[in-house]
């Protein structure tokens, strides 16, 4: 299966029910120790992965390296210099790199390079070729593929090309009419999805030959997304899949799919989940012969699938994934608690691989790749298999300083009753909350160490000294304090406004008190890394942002009450001129205007903040107008909405290179409203689309064009665009809308296909920015009566803090993420 950045949280683990007709799919619970783990650099949280016998391999937009399976070490890798990596493939012990290579005023150039996958030699190129259109890496092993799939964009044909030299097997041209909208290799064929006008039509083409083995004619409507792995074919369309075996017959179908059907091969099994009736449910069906074998219902809404019956379901200890791995024989479940926050990436026998985005406002991005083991399941209690909970510490025998009445005490983790409090949150007569929780005891300080450490590494917590044996802290002042004493990992927050100084004097006096309990002694304290994190006021607002050592801060500029704010060395300066909208670098503003300028043109009006240069720019001719400025990801390009009597008829584009407007008419359309806005990759635009039914106007069409007015995609019933600058994530792979359902959350979307990636009880209104590919920016409330904007990742849970806010509206912020790599 493909990855999804998405995962579903669950807060307690239920079992699985089955009819009374099926086998009872029992639960088991049992761990997975860490082997080893290796840091490898990612722009922007971008990065791919491959399992092969000897090597785990990575793959970025800027290199490729392997890491040895059994060590973790690097043993080779591949640098691009001058290149960016848009996509790869792995097969017949070779690795495929699409290069491309930016050309001003000839578009960009590709090239793919073959390397050994056992060494990282370089074996052959070809220039002038690229991964095939809407090219994915499927889940079929490919070890003894002949052949690589390639894309000639001069000839616009499809080729096979040799694994081993490189040379052309066979070209394949699309019938006149139609495109190439999707591609996917298996082990002996390819998987080629054609759109022609309203209707599609799937090819499988022998992989050495080019041969046409079979022909899948779908429904009309618009273009489906589709899945590949060894036998099967899943088309998804709409609300609903289509599963089909490698002669064309449709063997399976589920009607519901919200918020996403999946599928995984496992033996001679088919794994779907789908919707029904209210339910999530998890179904077992041989294959092909489609006769289902069980069924769970209600089951988990699994978020992550792998091959072979292993996916992520839920979250346990700590807040960390747990991972079901599935006996597609009997329904029966043996559940993993991953001891830190990940996403897996591969499972191979008893070893699973993951992948943690580690990232934090100013720093380098980075995915720690870990490798772990399965511990075998000795008994006992479910998800404390062989601890010992008594060297669990009472979380409740201590309380911090003041007027507190006793705690509140809470003895469930997970669902399951410990046998003392490992939680306790206390009240003040004047509303003051704190708690104290413990996360977890390990078996050994060093696990807790790690657990420690991914705390500062994946969500920029700084280092704090005087706290148990090692302690980080989220912001400065802190919200939440986590701290280890030993093996034992626990942590106390509060959001009250005039605790700060109170709260690393509670966190102190409660590691204290761990130490000299009956649980495990201290450990020698850890050394930190010193690191200075300033609070700088914006003017005129009652919001502070967070600014570490030297770093500006991630709020380049903003406005308030339509006046711009631009971040100078050590302080925001106001500009006296009344604008509509900022570049997240801050380096410009524009706004549109009234009055048309003598020669009838409607004009917009530029500001350089640096030397408040103003210049205003003739666009289009009257009685056409243009609205809605809004700055491209890399602020150099100004996008407006061109209108006519109420009618968005296209847009116009300002590069600041010229200063030379650019009017773009679409394809008519049904209804389009609001305002274009950049998609992440500044490659296309898009808008909403549709006539909005006066009693859910949340569902919502969204229309995305190249930079030419010609039409990309139309994705239906997928929300209301979000008012924002940055609603693409950097990269341009997902977008958020509010969600058409349920009301008030927050949807991630694939740009490629429309499928959905994410739903987040994160409300629309409170997002500002995506900060990577996997976390957004938004403000959460706190409980003291103001809000943070803090990281939050595609769950809805808030990370680092980035400001906060003591009332009095939210301005209108200008955030520059390409600075977050």
């Amino acid at each position: 299966m493909l990855r999804t950045p998405a995962l579903i949280a669950v807060l307690l683990l239920g079992l699985l029910t089955l009819p009374s007709s099926q086998p009872a799919a029992a639960r088991t619970s049992t761990r997975l120790t860490l082997l080893w783990h290796a840091d490898v650099p990612t722009p922007r949280g971008d990065y791919a992965f491959a399992l092969t016998a000897r090597h785990l391999l990575v793959h970025t937009s800027q290199e490729v390296l392997a890491l040895g399976v059994a060590d973790g070490r690097t043993d080779w890798r591949h640098r691009r210099a001058g290149e960016t990596g848009v996509g790869w493939d792995v097969a017949g012990g070779n690795v495929l790199l699409d290069q491309r290579r930016p050309r001003p005023r000839r578009g960009d150039e590709h090239r793919l390079v073959a390397l050994s996958a056992g060494t990282g030699e370089q074996l052959w190129q070809r220039d002038g070729l690229s991964l095939p259109p809407g090219w994915r890496r499927s889940a079929a092993g490919r070890e003894h593929a002949a052949a690589f799939l390639a894309w000639d964009a001069g000839r616009s044909t499809l080729g096979g090309i040799s694994t081993g030299a490189g040379r052309d097997l066979w070209s394949y041209r699309p019938p006149r009419g139609c495109a190439v909208a999707g591609t996917a290799a298996r082990a002996a064929d390819a998987v080629v999805l054609l759109a022609c006008g309203r209707t599609s039509r799937l090819l499988l083409l022998d992989i050495a030959t080019g041969r046409m083995l079979t022909s899948i004619r779908l429904a009309a409507g618009r273009t489906p997304r589709f899945q590949a792995a060894d036998g099967v074919i899943a088309v998804l369309d709409g609300e609903g899949m289509t599963l089909y075996d490698d002669s064309g017959r449709a063997v399976l179908s589920h009607e519901q799919c919200w918020p996403q059907c999946a599928m995984a091969r496992a033996g001679s099994l088919l794994l779907t989940t789908y919707h029904s009736g209210g339910d999530d449910i998890l179904q077992a069906t041989s294959w092909p012969d489609g006769k289902p074998v069980w069924q769970v219902r209600p089951a988990p809404p699994y978020g992550q699938w792998l091959d072979g019956g292993v996916a992520v379901r839920a979250y346990g200890p700590g807040g960390f994934p747990v991972i079901d791995v599935i006996d597609a024989g009997t329904g029966r479940t043996t559940s993993y608690s991953v001891p830190f926050t990940a996403s897996l990436i591969m499972a191979a026998g008893q070893r699973m691989y993951t992948g943690t985005t580690m990232r934090g406002a100013g720093q380098t991005g980075a995915v720690r790749v870990a490798a772990l083991r399965r511990v075998p399941w000795s008994g006992g209690s479910p998800l404390f298999d062989g601890e010992d909970l008594a060297r669990w510490p009472d979380a409740c025998a201590f309380r911090p300083r003041g007027s507190f009445p006793p705690g509140s005490p809470q003895f469930l983790l997970a669902g399951f009753a410990l046998p003392k409090p490992i939680a306790c949150r206390y009240t003040r007569p004047d509303g003051l909350r704190w708690s104290a929780r413990v996360l977890w005891v390990t078996r050994e300080p060093e696990e807790a160490a790690d657990m420690i450490d991914m705390f500062e590494d994946v969500y920029a917590y700084r280092p704090l000294e005087g706290v148990g044996d090692q302690a980080v802290a989220d912001a400065s002042p802190p919200n939440v304090i986590t701290f280890r004493v030993g093996p034992i990992v626990a942590s106390v927050s509060s959001d009250g406004l005039t605790s700060r100084g109170e709260l690393a004097e509670f966190a102190r006096n409660v590691a204290a008190g761990y130490a000299a309990a009956d649980s495990p002694v201290a450990g020698t304290p850890r050394p930190v890394r010193p690191q200075e994190t300033d609070l700088v006021r914006l003017p005129d607002t009652q919001v502070t942002v967070a600014r570490t050592g030297r770093l500006p801060p991630l709020v380049t500029a903003y406005l308030q009450d339509g006046r711009p704010y631009v971040w100078r060395q050590t302080a925001y300066v106001r500009l006296g001129h009344v604008m509509e909208a900022l570049s997240p670098d801050g380096a410009w503003a524009a706004k549109t205007e009234d009055a048309y300028l003598s020669r009838g043109r409607d004009p917009v009006t530029l500001l350089d903040t640096a030397t408040r240069t103003v210049r205003r720019i003739g666009t289009v001719q009257a009685p056409r107008g243009v609205a809605y400025p809004v700055w491209s990801p890399d602020g150099r390009q100004l996008l407006l909405t061109a209108s006519k009597a109420g009618t968005i008829i296209g847009f116009v584009i300002v590069d600041l290179r010229t200063m030379k407007p650019r009017f773009v008419p679409v394809e008519k359309g049904d209804g389009y409203s609001g305002a274009f806005r950049w998609g992440g990759d500044a490659a296309t635009v898009a808008v909403q689309a549709g006539p909005a039914d006066a009693d859910d106007e949340d569902h919502r069409d969204v229309a995305f064009f190249d930079l030419h007015g010609r039409l990309r995609h139309r994705f239906k019933n997928v929300g209301r665009l979000l008012d924002a600058q940055n609603w693409a994530s950097p990269a341009g792979r997902s977008f958020a809308t509010r969600c058409p359902k349920p009301p008030g959350w927050t949807c991630v979307w694939r740009t490629t296909d429309g499928a959905p990636a994410a739903r987040l009880p994160f409300d629309p209104e409170a997002f500002v920015s995506w900060h990577t590919e996997n976390s957004l920016l938004g403000w959460h409330s706190l409980s003291s009566g103001g809000e943070g904007l803090m990281v939050t990742d595609l769950l809805g849970r808030a990370g680092t803090l980035v400001a906060r806010s003591r009332g009095g509206g939210r301005p209108q912020l200008s955030v520059d993420v390409s600075t977050v790599r």
